[in-house]
């Protein structure tokens, strides 16, 4: 999938027409190669992709009638609430800093 952009095309809008440095990383995922443009660190990105690969595989290995693209919407899930937990985690870390000041 050449072009796919991980930082996500809104972020890009207002620019201008000023083009952003993007960086082209090809991954692998479930054995299917990707080309990733971002402006992160191409190492960085292939993290991103052998954490998602690794998930992917682990869901399918739990449940291997499961269909890689309801695996791949499982992740998906299970990274988002990851995400939730960690950003409440950090507005009440953020609530107990500006209590101690």
């Amino acid at each position: 999938m050449a072009g796919d952009d991980i930082r996500g095309a809104a972020r890009d809008w207002g620019t201008g027409g000023a083009e952003i440095k993007k960086n082209r990383v090809t991954v692998s995922i479930m054995d299917e190669e990707y080309t990733i443009r971002a402006d992160a660190d191409p190492e960085y990105v292939k993290l991103l992709a052998k954490a998602v690969d690794e998930r992917i595989r682990a869901a399918l290995a739990t449940n291997p009638r499961l269909a890689r693209s309801r695996a791949a919407i499982l992740v998906c899930l299970s990274l988002a609430d990851e995400l939730e937990k960690l950003k409440g985690r950090y507005e009440e870390l953020m609530h107990m800093v500006e209590e101690a000041r």
